[in-house]
């Protein structure tokens, strides 16, 4: 398979998700209540704000999470050719991790002691690790939940969860090979590596923090392999119990494995 199929089935579903903004705008998500009562940055995969990071704000919500939770479009706004450059723009993703902890920092100065948490899906996923990897040293975010990540799953997670109080919860899903496993091949992740993604077989190295949960077919809420755990169903069950709690696992996690 060549690069411009694999950017062809990429864009096709990437762009599957677009275009459906839901049914509450995203102010309704940004009031000073919901600020009161904690944070949580949704970080959307090469594609951007779409249909994908709408349901992950969606379960979220139906399982009780009250607090800000913004969808941050990290990526170039450039319809076709910014999901090439958004998945290859390494330098780029870095740089925009650092401003989103910048933006967390910020949050935190208004709001002290409140919970933040960065949920990042596929590319986004990614992006969410370079978010800890740039807090400033004393600086933490309560934990990171990624989903689909598109980040090499021999990645080295030290820096992120030594600025995670909780640690890094991965989602992965072994069906998802065409995008994860051949697409990140021939592609990329988002960090450079060109091997399969932790967001296909999780990550290979142990790490003290960090918690992986596989998607098994019974798990599925609808959607195909790479937006499965971003359905409003799946996110109430298996994300919501870890952004709602303090400490980790959760009680009520489940299939979870720490490595």
């Amino acid at each position: 398979m060549t690069r411009r199929m694999i950017l062809m089935v990429l864009g096709t579903a990437m762009l599957a998700g677009i275009g459906c903004s839901g049914t509450e705008s995203s102010s309704h998500y940004l009031t000073n209540p919901r600020k009161e009562n904690g944070l949580v940055v949704i970080l959307p995969g090469i594609e951007g704000e779409s249909e994908f990071n709408h349901n992950i704000r969606q379960g979220l919500a139906s399982a009780g999470c009250f607090r800000a939770m913004p969808i941050y479009n990290w990526g170039a706004p450039i319809p076709g050719v910014g999901l090439i450059i958004n998945q290859t723009n390494v330098i780029g993703n870095r740089i925009a991790g650092s401003n989103i902890a910048k933006m967390i920092e910020k949050y935190q100065d208004n709001y002290p002691g409140r919970p933040v948490y960065v949920v990042g899906h596929s590319g986004g996923g990614g992006v969410a690790v370079f978010t800890a990897e740039g807090m400033s040293q004393g600086r933490k975010i309560d934990g990171l939940v990624l989903l689909s990540a598109s980040i090499s799953g021999d990645y080295d997670l030290s820096k992120a969860l030594g600025n995670c109080k909780n640690g890094i919860l991965n989602v992965f899903n072994p069906d998802d090979t065409a995008l994860l496993g051949v697409g990140t091949a021939i592609m990329g992740n988002v960090d450079g590596g060109h091997a399969a993604s932790a967001g296909l077989n999780g990550f290979t190295r142990r790490f003290n923090g960090l918690y992986q949960l596989s998607v098994k077919p019974g798990m599925y809420y609808g959607g195909g392999a790479h937006d499965a755990a971003t359905r409003p169903g799946f996110v109430a069950r298996f994300v919501a119990p870890w952004v709602l709690s303090s400490i980790w696992p959760p009680g009520t996690a489940m299939n979870v494995a720490s490595r």
